[in-house]
């Protein structure tokens, strides 16, 4: 009698990209057990509703969705395993994934071999510790507690906008919003992270994920 498959979700938010995983997946095996992909598509709920084992899920859903560690917190409490899976290594949502229950992240660089590995540990329920997630747990950085005035100056400043355009859309004079400016940089300062110019601001900035991908210095 053979094995029951492994059942798996694909949950990623570019059509092309989670058809091709599916259809790859479809007729792999993982470990000694043939792969059952029973979801493809974006929606966390009808995922659920499928009752994978295991879920490949991308870090970034688009626009208007909840952060990775809310989205991974919904699969843990349904008993499902979660692989994250990214075009880029975003370490900040990486980690707040992992942080929240995943088991495992891989790029969509990796092979068809890599990505079956990295299913089958983490459908047993196991760390897949792959070379990019220890290249990111090794660069991880201090992040500073900004007060939620000082990162929406921030984020604005680093978007671009003059002292003045920050004072204006905060509704407050330009030498309080250089104050709140002041702060964020004694802030990153003491965490050991160098934010002087608007250039290093808005580097931080990113890195922290206080802008979206269009933004720019």
């Amino acid at each position: 009698m053979s094995a029951s498959p492994v059942t798996v979700a694909v949950v990623d938010d570019h059509e092309l990209v989670r058809q091709g995983l599916a259809s790859l997946l479809s007729d792999a095996m993982i470990g000694e057990r043939a792969a059952k992909v029973v979801y493809c598509g974006s929606d966390i709920t009808e995922c659920i509703d499928s009752t994978p084992s295991v879920v490949l899920l991308d870090v970034d859903l688009g626009p208007g969705t909840p952060p990775v560690e809310e989205t991974v917190g919904v699969f843990s409490h349904a008993n499902v395993s979660v692989l994250l899976i990214s075009a880029y290594d975003d370490a900040r949502r990486i980690r707040a994934g992992l942080n929240a229950g995943a088991l495992g992240f891989v790029t969509k660089r990796v092979s068809l071999e890599t990505l079956v590995e990295a299913l089958e540990t983490v459908a047993a329920d196991e760390l897949y510790f792959s070379v990019e997630l220890a290249a990111i747990f090794a660069a991880a950085v201090e992040t500073p507690d900004l007060s939620p005035r000082e990162s929406e100056a921030l984020r604005l400043y680093a978007s671009g906008l003059s002292m003045t355009a920050v004072a204006r859309k905060l509704e407050i004079s330009p030498h309080t919003a250089k104050e709140y400016l002041d702060r964020v940089r004694a802030k990153y300062a003491a965490v050991g992270r160098t934010a002087r110019t608007r250039t290093e601001l808005y580097a931080a900035a990113r890195s922290d994920g206080l802008l979206d991908e269009s933004s720019g210095p």
